[in-house]
């Protein structure tokens, strides 16, 4: 409906005598400026059509976007810092690291944390994975801690509340009264008094206050993310494309091409609880 207008301005004003390109803009301009209730209108008339060029330059802008701070991570990766004394999976000389930002209570981050778990496990010669924190819900720092308590004591029982807070999510977040955390520690089967212990050392809330800093530094204001070798995968994708994502970020790493950035799913909720 707009295009059809113009044209007929257009035709107009050409009618109206000989004139150059710039002339002819001018003229538009000055008939829009004149009559702007003709644009409204074809623009109520077309809301949907205009919506959607909006939406297209959105998007499009924003894939932009993705894919340019991709090619400068590949060349400039970020370097997080890798605590010994914290725990992972996988072998600590692999090729791959993966640094995953999560958070208990965030929807995506389990999923996410299912398909990096997944790799580490089943193939412990290519990928290490280190879980660090990034706490958005109100109930998830006490998660975290429990988690890095936990690790003091046995790094495989860390992993078990680990899997289990992440299995049992919609509980926890209603868990007000402890009561769905005491029956997952009850399965992991730790020592509650050397747990409580651990949960009073200062420590625990330096790594936490580390990992928030940390994301913070390397502009990570979504969960679940993941650095690949110092490289982000900003939100969950599924298994099949997380991995193709990593081999094309070690393949572009290696020859510096330019790389595509799929866009992943990030909770939403999380976002607004920061």
């Amino acid at each position: 409906m707009l295009k059809r207008i113009l044209l007929i301005l257009s035709v107009v004003v050409l009618f109206s005598g000989c004139v150059n390109k710039q002339m002819l803009k001018e003229q538009i301009a000055e008939a829009i400026r004149e009559n702007p209730q003709i644009v409204l209108d074809a623009m109520r008339e077309s809301s949907m059509d205009m919506l959607a060029i909006v939406e297209q330059g959105i998007d499009e802008r924003e894939k932009l976007k993705r894919e340019a701070m991709l090619n400068a991570e590949i060349k400039n990766p970020y370097q997080p810092r890798i605590w010994n004394e914290r725990p992972m999976l996988g072998n600590a000389d692999a090729p791959v690291t993966i640094v995953e930002y999560s958070d208990f209570l965030c929807p995506y981050c389990s999923k996410g944390a299912a398909v990096v778990s997944k790799l580490a496990q089943e193939q412990p010669e290519k990928y290490r994975l280190v879980f660090k924190h990034l706490p958005m819900h109100k109930n998830s720092r006490e998660l975290a801690l429990v988690f890095e308590a936990l690790a003091k004591i046995d790094k495989e029982k860390a992993y078990k509340f680990h899997d289990l807070a992440f299995e049992r999510q919609k509980e926890l977040y209603e868990d007000k009264d402890g009561i769905v955390l005491g029956k997952i520690l009850e399965e992991v089967q730790v020592d509650p008094d050397l747990l409580q212990k651990n949960l009073s050392s200062v420590q625990l809330q330096e790594y936490l206050l580390a990992d928030e800093k940390e994301a913070g530094e390397f502009r990570i204001d979504a969960t679940p993310t993941f650095l690949v070798n110092g490289v982000s995968i900003r939100g969950y994708l599924p298994a099949d494309r997380f991995e193709k994502m990593v081999n094309m970020i070690l393949e572009k790493s290696k020859t510096q091409e330019p790389v595509e950035s799929p866009e992943g799913e990030v909770c939403e909720d999380c976002l607004n609880q920061m």
